[in-house]
């Protein structure tokens, strides 16, 4: 039986501890779109974040500079294991600027973690840590899913099933990106996974096209799970764990369906799992053109596979300034102009996320494309 990690606490009125949203979502699920989203409106304004990055180099938290004035950056480590002390400090940090108002006082606080976090430790920490607990309380955990690369993700990477099994309201983003009927296939098969899992409290569903997922909605959302019932939210697990589904969409990357209780060696697997995940740096210089970059970046894709877990960075090429980003399992780079000022301290060049397991032959590769671990000459 899987425990629920998070109890949200939005129906108190006598709580006057800062509540957190933890936003979590396998590696290019689309949380920091829906982030910048929901800090332009009003149930977030003000809000302050900590963002989780696995390298060292930070792509979210420039992206988000401009949405708020309170924010921290836990960069090159994990928060639900590594990176834990430094989330612990990061909160730290931020209550005491709010209280010796060296920053705005925020309403609340968003985590967005990496790709790779799994909710529950972050949960625990803030629960478990007086300091913590005394002045912070989780409101809720939200974790993202594409809907384009779900089947594969979830088959694949244990994490995207720890997240999924520690939400409180399940996002299914990107549905633009697929048909109305491969949609619904999906919700379809996502709720039997849960069914699986046995939740004490299964997440509350929701979809979102092009980040147009409102906070107010989310919100709704979070309170509502605190009031229904898993009859009235979802179908019966027993119904859902017997029910056949077969749509275009099944694969040898299809989610496994099994009864619940049933051995099942995917799931036995992720028991043991432990991250298996490392960022390298991968400088880019102003003479390279885009289409140049673009073509070294589909090459990187043939050559790693499913090596090649998520790039993402800003870039100054011949033409011009690029963000850059590739997804696990999509298939093309998505390349648009960067907008953000850039100053002295700005690196052009792409965190490449890849399996720590790599083949000394793909490992090789990567050292001849000047891919490693960011160095004090990586700021070309």
């Amino acid at each position: 039986m899987t425990l629920s990690i998070s109890t949200p606490d939005l129906v108190r009125t006598d709580d006057k501890r800062i509540p957190v949203y933890l936003l979590t979502g396998y590696l290019g699920s689309g949380k920091t779109s829906l982030l910048k989203s929901w800090l332009a409106q009003a149930e977030f304004k003000d809000a302050a974040l900590v963002i989780n990055e696995l390298g060292e180099v930070g792509l979210d938290n420039q992206l988000l500079s401009s949405a708020t004035e309170s924010s921290a950056l836990v960069a090159n480590a994990c928060v639900c294991c590594t990176g834990l002390p430094g989330l612990a400090e990061a909160l730290e940090d931020l209550f005491w600027a709010r209280l010796e108002r060296r920053m705005p006082r925020f309403p609340n606080l968003v985590i967005e973690t990496t790709g790779l976090a799994e909710p529950g430790p972050v949960a625990e920490a803030l629960r478990s840590s007086d300091l913590l607990n005394e002045r912070y309380r989780l409101a809720g955990v939200m974790t993202c899913l594409s809907a384009s690369t779900a089947d594969a993700v979830l088959k694949q990477h244990a994490e995207a099933r720890a997240q999924l099994a520690g939400a409180d309201v399940l996002i299914i983003t990107k549905t633009d990106l697929v048909s109305s009927e491969n949609l619904a296939a999906l919700h379809l098969r996502v709720q039997h996974q849960l069914a699986h899992l046995e939740l004490e409290k299964p997440p509350y569903l929701l979809s979102s096209a092009g980040a147009d997922l409102s906070a107010e909605d989310l919100l709704s959302s979070l309170a509502l799970r605190l009031t229904l019932e898993n009859q009235a939210s979802l179908p019966s697990a027993k119904a859902l764990a017997m029910q056949v589904v077969t749509t275009p969409l099944q694969s040898k990357h299809a989610l496994h369906l099994h009864k619940p209780g049933e051995s099942c060696a995917i799931c036995e697997q992720g028991h043991a799992h432990v991250h298996s995940a490392q960022a390298l740096w991968w400088p880019i210089t102003s003479k390279l053109s885009i289409d140049a970059l673009q073509a070294q970046v589909s090459e990187l894709q043939k050559t790693l596979g499913a090596e090649l877990l998520r790039l993402k960075g800003r870039v100054q090429t011949a033409e011009g300034r690029y963000v850059v980003q590739l997804a696990p399992f999509e298939t093309q780079a998505e390349v648009c102009a960067d907008e953000l000022a850039w100053t002295d301290s700005t690196r052009s060049g792409l965190t490449v996320i890849v399996s720590s397991h790599l083949p000394e032959a793909s490992a090789h590769y990567l050292v001849q494309q000047g891919i490693s671990s960011l160095g004090v000459d990586a700021k070309t």
